[in-house]
């Protein structure tokens, strides 16, 4: 009998902007099915079904900022928390980011104006053809 290896599939090239069901299993420590769950209650937000062709699979794609949610949400359930409760301070944390100041070091700065440099009185004759 012939050995033939397993075969393997290909890592995705992602955007860093998102993040997979993987990524937020792996960070919040939990289950392919409690990410479903979670988004299903509304305390992910809904995935984004993505394809790389037959090669690349079907996979979800959340938002970045999804990760940080799936830990608080691990955390507040671990602390025996319940579901409406993490409902209710995650609608808190987001009234006070929409109501706070934009962050100062990613506000554009106005420029100083550039200061003219006097034109020189140079002909075109000698710089010959292109």
């Amino acid at each position: 009998m012939a050995y033939t290896p397993a075969p393997v599939s290909l890592p995705r090239k992602l955007d860093p902007a998102f993040a997979t069901t993987d990524d937020i299993m792996m960070a919040a420590s939990i289950t392919r099915s409690t990410v479903k769950v979670w988004a299903e209650l509304g305390l992910l937000p809904p995935p984004l079904k993505m394809s790389l062709g037959m090669a690349g699979g079907v996979f979800n794609r959340y938002p970045a900022w999804a990760v940080d949610r799936a830990r608080f949400v691990a955390e507040k359930r671990a602390a025996g928390f319940t579901y409406d409760e993490i409902r209710a301070l995650l609608a808190a944390q987001e009234a006070r980011e929409a109501k706070a100041p934009p962050d100062a070091s990613a506000a554009v700065k106005p420029r100083a104006p550039a200061a003219k440099r006097p034109k020189t009185a140079t002909s075109k004759a000698g710089r010959g053809r292109r």
